[in-house]
């Protein structure tokens, strides 16, 4: 009888494999708990975490003498605990059922907020032996390429971009409130006479902002529809330099007007604030061809009881280096 020790094939096979699987266990997990680690990882980290806080997080204030505290840190921005641009409807919750939708407030404060604040709060910083190590870096909110204005503030804030550096970079769509628009339902506006092609809105000044008016629903009575021009009180309003056109079809974004009014389009018109500086009343009438109001006044429709946030579709953009 042979008494010699033989291991079977099989069992040397599977045990081969199982220390296989485990010394690749050993290598590869625990990368993906380390949340950062390295030049480039810690610089991707810092620009994706930068990127959830401003776009999903509402921000915080606190008053720790008097325990007042919101989300409405831009209205207090030298006692704002959390730096978010995220809208909020309940100031108090410190959550947001809308991320990715920034509000402008918000993000004009942002703008002027102290530099060390912005590092500070929302960490873009590292620790090298004890020694805080600041990273540069640009946030910015683009639209068609370009850094969006709102209130004559540009939408970026941080260092120029180096020509030879590796850079972290995250970019989000997000909805960007750029003000408010009065919303309007053609089949309501009112007229002097009935079967008018025209319509009469009225408007209260001071205006702090640009005056927006958007129509739908027009009662088109042929082919060559059309808006013609505003008037203000009586007198013609220039295109080109007191409001602007834009016109959307039934699926599609606002763009300018080209003519020719459809049944199914909407009209969208952007005054000049300085348009209405005083504080009083303001008539606007608004002229088409072959567009019928037949709501008779002598009320007229007042831009304050139908007003809506105004979104515009942008790009937050967060480089780290």
């Amino acid at each position: 009888m042979d008494e010699r020790g033989q291991i079977a094939i099989d069992f040397l096979l599977g045990i081969s494999v199982v220390l296989i699987a485990i010394g690749f266990t050993l290598q590869f997990v625990p990368g993906i708990f380390i949340s950062g680690y390295g030049g480039e990882e810690k610089l991707g980290y810092a620009a994706y975490r930068t990127s959830c806080i401003l776009a999903e997080d509402p921000g915080w204030w606190s008053d720790n003498t008097s325990n007042a505290s919101s989300t409405e840190w831009e209205k207090h921005p030298e006692k704002v605990q959390r730096i978010g641009l995220a809208v909020d409807n309940d100031v108090n919750s410190r959550l947001t059922e809308t991320p990715n939708t920034l509000s402008k407030e918000k993000l004009i404060q942002f703008m002027l907020i102290d530099e060390n604040e912005v590092i500070r709060k929302l960490g873009l910083f590292d620790s090298v032996e004890g020694t805080q190590m600041n990273y540069r870096y640009n946030i910015s909110v683009l639209t068609d390429g370009h850094p969006m204005v709102i209130n004559n503030y540009t939408a970026v804030r941080g260092d120029k971009l180096p020509d030879d550096s590796n850079i972290a970079k995250i970019t989000r769509i997000v909805l960007l409130e750029t003000g408010n628009v009065s919303v309007f339902d053609a089949r309501s506006l009112t007229t002097d006479s009935s079967f008018s092609e025209y319509a009469n809105i009225n408007l209260t000044g001071p205006a702090t902002e640009n005056l927006t008016i958007q129509i739908t629903n027009f009662n088109v009575s042929s082919s060559g529809a059309a808006f013609i021009n505003v008037t203000l009180n009586g007198s013609t309003l220039s295109a080109s330099s007191d409001y602007t056109l834009l016109k959307r079809p039934l699926y599609g974004d606002f763009r300018p007007d080209s003519g020719q009014l459809l049944k199914d389009e909407a009209l969208r018109i952007s005054f000049n604030k300085s348009l209405f500086a005083s504080d009083q009343t303001y008539q606007v009438r608004l002229n088409f061809n072959n567009v019928t109001f037949t709501e008779q006044g002598p009320l007229f429709s007042a831009y304050e009881d139908n007003i809506e946030k105004l979104y515009k579709t942008a790009y937050l953009t967060v480089e780290v280096w």
